[in-house]
């Protein structure tokens, strides 16, 4: 009887842990393409204006931390702080129309933790827009999500 239950864990296991099919990132108007993490040391915000923030809020993993999207001109950057999150195989961060990723742009291949930020290529729409995805690539599994707030 263990026996039979013990292969019915691992065989479980294993489904649980099979890879997914994998998505694809949209390619809007304004494309953000994927930016690049730096220390958040090196983050000037003089003449920043404030444009959408939002808070982290765990999913399949603990993830927590808050986000601030700021702009100067026409360059955005998106400032990370207090950032935690679980460690997962090649994690991304996603900016999408909704927590599912059914619609979305890479924005960073690769997530820091504690305060870091992330240069845009190009604006973000945040109509469409405007969650931030802690994403395991490999398994299609969402650590953690924030909700950008104008």
């Amino acid at each position: 009887m263990k026996k039979a239950l013990l292969m019915i864990c691992l065989m479980l296991g294993g489904i649980a842990c099979q890879k997914n099919e994998e998505l694809q990132p949209v390619s809007p108007t304004g494309n953000v393409g994927t930016g690049t993490n730096k220390p958040i040391t090196s983050f000037d915000s003089t003449g920043q204006k404030l444009v959408a923030q939002g808070m982290f809020m765990s999913n399949v993993h603990q993830t927590s931390g808050g986000v601030k999207l700021y702009q100067k001109g026409d360059k955005y950057s998106l400032v990370f702080n207090d950032f935690k999150t679980d460690s997962g195989p090649d994690l991304r961060i996603y900016l999408s129309e909704d927590r599912v990723a059914s619609r979305f742009v890479e924005i960073s291949k690769g997530v820091n933790l504690g305060n870091f930020f992330i240069e845009l290529p190009s604006a973000p729409d945040l109509t469409t827009q405007k969650y931030l995805l802690i994403w395991c690539k490999p398994f299609s599994v969402l650590f953690g999500n924030a909700e950008l707030k104008q």
